[in-house]
Parts: C-alpha cells; sequence; structure tokens
C-alpha cells in the first residue's frame, strides 16, 4: 500500500494527541480498545481515536483519524473537535477545562517546530556522529507521556525563535553590575573554582568592573520577565543592580531542557530559574533543590562516592557544585534569580558520540522511523548493552549505596561506541535523594545529609520514584522505540529486562527491595501528567510527590512469573 504522507499540521496533530491520549489512557480507566480504535464513551456518544499499533508499556501509537459515535452514525472530528469533545467525557462537571487552551497552544508550537525543522531533521539523523547540542535540539516533539509537552504559554513568538532549543538559536547572557552586599553565592565544600562567575564575566566581556560590584549573569529573558519584579525594580532604581547594555562575546544555546544553556567555550553549562510554566511546573529553582545539587557532588567525592565511581568506571556524572543568587530585603534570596553551573565536558570533539535518551526514543516525526532505523543497529545487542552500560550503574547505585538518580530519559546521555552504547553521563541533580540505607551509609562522610532535607526516602517513596524514571519513563520508552524500528517484540526485550533483574536479585546486594519490586509488584506508581496538568498542580512544590502519582500494570511482572514457573 502506498505511504500516505501527512501535511505539517496534520503531524503535529498526530503527535499531540498521542502524547496526550497515551497519559490519559495511564490515569483513567474509563475508555475501551474496540479493534483498531481506542473508544471515550459517556451515555450520549462515544469518541475514538484511530490505533497504529498497541503498546505493552503504553506508548501506542496513532494514525491521524478521530471520530464521533452517536447510535448508527459515525463521523469523522477535527482534532480541535475530539479534544473538545474528550474534555466533555473526562471533565464531566466543567466541560471545556483550562487545560485544553494550553493543550492547542502547544499543538500549534509543535507545528512551527515541525515546520522549521523539516529540511534538516533527515540530513540530521543520517549523520554518522551528532554533536552533544545536535542531539540536544534534535528532541522536537517533547515528554511523549504529557497532555501538552511544548507549552510555553509565556512565550512570544520571536522568544521560541530565539530561546527553544527545536529553533537552534543562539543568544548571550544579559550580565549585570550587582552591589556585593546582594549578591548570594554558595558552593560544595569540595569545590574550589570559587571565581567561576568573574571569570566567566570576563572571558565573555574582557571588561573590568568597580569594586563594590560583582558581576550576576541572567538568562535575556528571565531579566526582562523580572523587570516587574519589586525586589529587582527597586535594586535598579538604586543603582545597586547596573545592568550592562553591551553584548557578549559568547554566544549560548538552550540545550533540551531550555533553562540550561550551553557554550562550546565556557567550562560550564548554565540553569537558570525562569518564570515560565513548561509541563508541569513554573520552572524556578527551588532553594532545597540546589542545595541537593551540591549535596550530590559532596557525595561523589565522599569515600562511598568514589568506591561507586571506581565500581562503575563508565558512569560519570554533570556536577552543579555551585549556585548564585540575589539576595532580597523580604527573603534571604529571590528564587526567580537562582542560576547554577553545570559541568561542560562536550567543549572540544569527543571521542565517544554522547545523545541524550529522549532523542534516541523519539521517532522521526516526518518519515517514521528514526535514531535506531538510521543506525541499522541490532536490537537485541542495543538493548543488552543498555542494561549493562546504562541502566546498572542506577540500579547499583540504590541497592548498594541508597543513592537515588533522577534519571528519566532526559537526564540520561548514551555515550555510544559505534552505534552502541558504552558508557552513561547522568546530569540534573536537584531530584537526588537517598534511601534509609544511603544515609546510615554515608552520614558522618558528607554532613549536609540530614533528614531534615526532604530527600532521605522511605522505600515506598524510593521505589515508586526510582520505578517511575528508570523503568517507566527511560526503559519502557527505549523498548518501545526499538520494538517499532527494528526486528524485534517489546515483549522479547521485557524478557530480556526480566532475566537481568533476576540475575540482578540473586547477586549479593546490599539492598535488593527495588529489584524486587519491579519483579514482585503487579503494579508500578507512575506520574500523573495528565491529571496534574488538569488540576492546575505545580509538580515542583508539592508537599508529597506521591499525590500526583497512580499505579499502571507492571507488564514485567507476568513475565517473571512465568520465569518463576519454569
Amino acid at each position: 500500500m502506498k505511504q500516505k504522507y501527512l501535511s505539517i499540521e496534520q503531524l503535529a496533530e498526530k503527535f499531540s494527541a498521542t502524547a496526550l491520549v497515551n497519559s490519559l489512557l495511564r490515569e483513567w480507566d474509563g475508555f475501551e480498545l474496540e479493534g483498531n480504535e481506542i473508544v471515550f464513551r459517556n451515555k450520549h456518544k462515544a469518541l475514538s481515536i484511530a490505533l497504529k499499533n498497541y503498546s505493552r508499556v503504553g506508548s501506542h501509537a496513532y494514525n491521524n483519524a478521530f471520530y464521533r459515535t452517536i447510535g448508527e452514525n459515525k463521523e469523522t472530528l477535527s482534532f480541535e473537535v475530539f479534544i473538545q469533545e474528550l474534555f466533555q467525557i473526562i471533565n464531566q462537571e466543567d466541560g471545556i477545562h483550562i487545560l485544553y487552551p494550553r493543550i492547542m497552544e502547544s499543538n500549534q508550537s509543535l507545528e512551527e517546530i515541525l515546520r522549521y525543522r523539516k529540511l534538516d531533521y533527515g540530513a540530521l539523523l543520517k549523520k554518522k556522529s551528532l554533536s552533544f547540542i545536535e542531539a540536544e535540539q534534535a528532541l522536537i516533539l517533547g515528554h511523549n507521556f504529557h497532555p501538552c509537552p511544548k507549552s510555553k504559554v509565556q512565550f512570544k513568538n520571536h522568544d521560541h525563535r530565539l530561546f527553544a532549543p527545536e529553533f537552534c538559536g543562539s543568544f548571550s547572557l544579559q550580565w549585570v553590575l550587582l552591589k556585593k552586599e546582594y549578591f548570594f553565592q554558595d558552593n560544595s565544600s569540595c569545590f574550589d573554582d570559587k571565581r567561576w562567575c568573574i571569570d566567566l564575566f570576563e572571558q565573555d566581556h574582557h571588561s573590568e568592573f568597580d569594586h563594590l560590584y560583582t558581576p550576576f549573569p541572567f538568562h535575556p529573558w528571565q531579566f526582562n520577565a523580572l523587570k516587574e519584579n519589586a525586589e529587582i525594580k527597586r535594586l535598579i532604581k538604586d543603582g545597586d543592580l547596573v545592568p550592562i547594555e553591551k553584548e557578549g562575546l559568547l554566544k549560548w544555546k538552550a540545550t533540551s531542557s531550555l533553562r540550561t544553556i550551553y557554550c562550546e567555550e565556557s567550562n560550564y553549562m548554565l540553569k537558570f530559574s525562569l518564570s515560565l510554566r513548561i509541563t508541569n511546573s513554573i520552572r524556578h529553582l527551588q532553594a532545597v533543590e540546589v542545595v541537593r545539587g551540591l549535596q550530590v557532588h559532596e557525595v561523589m567525592n565522599s569515600k562511598s562516592g568514589k568506591q561507586f565511581l571506581a565500581e562503575n568506571p563508565n558512569f560519570q556524572i554533570l556536577n552543579e557544585p555551585s549556585f548564585l543568587a540575589i539576595k532580597g530585603q523580604s527573603k534571604p534570596i529571590i528564587l526567580e534569580t537562582i542560576v547554577l553551573i553545570r559541568e561542560n565536558p562536550f567543549r572540544t570533539c569527543a571521542k565517544k558520540e554522547t545523545i541524550v535518551l529522549s532523542t534516541i526514543t523519539q521517532p522521526n516525526p516526518y518519515m517514521c522511523d528514526g535514531f535506531f532505523a538510521s543506525r541499522y543497529i541490532d536490537a537485541q545487542k542495543w538493548f543488552s548493552l543498555y542494561l549493562e552500560y546504562v541502566l546498572d550503574p542506577f540500579i547499583m547505585a540504590q541497592a548498594n549505596y541508597g543513592i537515588l538518580f533522577g534519571a528519566h530519559q532526559q537526564n540520561i546521555i548514551v555515550q555510544l561506541n559505534k552505534n552502541y552504547p558504552c558508557g552513561v553521563i547522568f546530569r540534573d541533580c536537584q531530584g537526588t535523594g537517598y534511601t534509609q540505607i544511603g544515609y546510615e551509609k554515608m552520614k558522618s562522610q558528607v554532613l549536609s545529609l540530614d533528614i531534615k532535607n526532604g530527600n532521605i526516602l522511605d522505600n515506598l517513596m524510593a521505589h515508586s520514584l526510582l520505578g517511575y524514571y528508570l523503568i517507566i519513563n527511560s526503559t519502557f520508552s527505549l523498548i518501545n522505540a526499538l520494538a517499532m524500528q527494528r526486528d524485534c517484540s517489546e515483549e522479547e526485550l521485557l524478557s530480556v529486562l526480566c532475566e537481568y533483574l533476576l540475575d540482578k536479585k540473586n547477586h549479593n546486594l546490599l539492598d535488593s527491595t527495588f529489584v524486587e519490586y519491579l519483579l514482585n509488584s503487579s503494579t508500578l506508581k507512575q506520574k500523573g501528567n495528565f491529571f496534574c496538568c488538569l488540576h492546575g498542580i505545580n509538580e515542583n512544590t508539592e508537599k508529597n510527590p506521591l499525590d500526583i502519582y497512580n499505579p499502571i500494570e507492571n507488564p514485567i511482572y507476568n513475565i517473571s512469573r512465568d520465569f518463576y514457573n519454569v
């Protein structure tokens, strides 16, 4: 059959619907699978979306076809009407919800991205090797289980083109000179480069400044957003904060996370607070988060941390050992001004190719293939090496050291040698936690480990969060991508994963409870992105993260039962 080519508008609707519906199906049981359609019903009508491929791990693929059935009458709907009427079924009391405009804005943003990247994306995938920033900016579809993955409501059109990674723009930092009494800096106790900010300013501007002031960097979008902030306005009015009008020499590009920016000539990447709602939260860095980044640096420099790194030579962390903020009159620091540094090992041409896992698992939206189809790899070999070099260090960090890395697919950078995994780099340390075993093991080595920090977790919380990030978000997405693009099935790869976990369980682990949770639990907890958005929850400020989690079927469980019965 001749392939039907979709317009850019249809492609945007297809992938918007895919992320939205798949996120909903993980959180809501008010649907049925009928033939090749997913059907939603109320007493008046049925809505359906055409199913192209059903996935054991929830990553269903759809055709760009939406229907309404009333009695015997079935008619085709536009994407927009389908979403409107779906809300009438889901959200019966309120009808069309405030989430609807975010979904449509996300879809419009995706359409603009797909139109902009159409000419270069195919050529990009055909390259023998991608640079770090090429791989970051190749993530154009966004979160694969979210109702509005490309929503950036506060961005104007020119903001997208300049600051969003998908448009591959570059820009200069906005520097200010700040009176020293308003300058706040905190560092890991193991970090020596205390002058990094001054050195970066001198590299960018080659100019001197009054000794009463110190340079302070802003993301240019955030600086404009904060001009109406009362504290910032007062500082500018009183001459305590002086914007530098001259443009810097260094050019920065957004990574896949948007608020973390990269410059090939800088020793560090910079991550900023942005007063911008992306996915589930306003992207203000919280004080407790950035302090945890310093803590990870101290943990990795402790006796236990060094031992873990020695045992896992193919594992690397992009440490975040220092952050800055502006002190406020009414609060210790102004959260909207926080900026932290992240190590940047990607300054020169790397010997190993490094690609963020979310780019690896993303389908090519134009051709319905992707990374694995373009590289012609063997799926079983690729997945086995993923288990050895990527998954295993995170499993062992929990099992033998009590360290819980928030390793979702956007935080996992896979190192490749001849297209196959050979190592892993972890980033975004703010979500790192520790089990009670880890706390007892390292509390005398790392003084910043403190029960009051809120990141010493009981087993229920630890298993739920790590299971979601490392297995559901990362590994299940990888399994689906391999199965869709290469000659294998999800069931085959789930069996390989199960064998790996059973082998781990039989090792002499200090703490085998997480591996046992994955093997023996009929359900796993997953983050409910759909209803989190529906109810307007800011995920970053939730007191109990598990409040937005819900159980889903664990596809590993039934396979593990079969192994036990052999």
